[in-house]
């Protein structure tokens, strides 16, 4: 069953890595984006978490298939902590 959901991730994976190139080669639409965003999101939960056998080459796909998802995690959180630690004030302390 793993096998199969770490199949199905990677399926989802090139889809939304196409749709990565298709913003690039086509143009930007907000459609395309979303759609990309929401498979890179489905990819991380469907990936199985606790593997029975260990090999290297699963681990590595393992951090290449998680790698959008918590690039994209990590912008979302760095914009709302700045957006959530200022206060409209310059922040110049004299």
């Amino acid at each position: 069953m793993d096998d199969l959901r770490a199949l199905l991730a990677i399926v989802i994976f090139f889809f939304s890595s196409y749709l990565v190139y298709d913003l690039i080669a086509n143009g930007f639409s907000w459609s395309v984006l979303v759609a990309c965003i929401i498979g890179f999101w489905i990819v991380h939960f469907i990936w199985p978490k606790n593997q029975s056998q260990e090999s290297s080459w699963y681990d590595f796909l393992e951090i290449v298939i998680d790698l959008p998802y918590q690039a994209v995690a990590f912008s979302l959180r760095s914009v709302s902590r700045l957006v959530r630690g200022s206060d409209g004030d310059i922040g110049i302390d004299l």
